[in-house]
């Protein structure tokens, strides 16, 4: 009967840490997703004028898209 008790205890815990290993495996994929989707937009925002005006817009910044002559006296 020993062996028994043992045993179920055994398999419990076994049970218990592939449940939490499946969820953290989850978690671990989320926040890949999640990084990659990050990564994406720092690289538009490094590269991509049209992202860079929509977040200066977004932040208040005032965009000037067309270049505006000086007189050179």
């Amino acid at each position: 009967m020993l062996c028994v008790s043992i045993n179920y205890r055994a398999l419990s815990a076994v049970q218990e840490e592939s449940g939490q290993n499946a969820h953290l495996s989850g978690q671990v994929q989320n926040l890949m997703d999640e990084n990659l989707a990050l990564q994406e937009e720092i690289h538009l925002l490094k590269t991509d004028p049209r992202m860079i005006e929509r977040e200066a817009r977004r932040l208040g910044i005032p965009v000037y898209s067309e270049k505006v002559p000086v007189p050179k006296n």
